[in-house]
């Protein structure tokens, strides 16, 4: 489970992840939302304006144009963790 295919964003800030091979997790990202480097991800809209990377989901900057010093990331890596340590869903 390494490379993402696709990913679906729901209305109940959880993310639908399709990996190569045919395994998918349901990711819960309510409670990763509340933390600061991912607060701006609150407004529905922008949660689910996402960019597809092989080993990574991407969020565009906040403000058009303007670069930020901690660009929004989750690698599969950190996926993976998350799974394990907090117990968020999987399918």
């Amino acid at each position: 489970m390494n490379k993402i295919l696709k990913v679906t964003p729901n209305d109940d800030y959880t993310l639908l992840i399709q990996f190569e091979h045919g395994d998918e997790i349901l990711f819960n990202m309510r409670e990763l939302i509340k933390s600061i480097p991912f607060s701006s991800l609150e407004d529905l809209s922008r949660f689910k304006n996402i960019k597809v990377e092989e080993r990574a989901i991407c969020w565009p900057d906040p403000v058009p144009g303007q670069k930020t010093i901690f660009p929004l990331r989750l690698t599969v890596d950190n996926i993976l963790f998350a799974i394990r340590e907090e117990g968020y869903l999987r399918k």
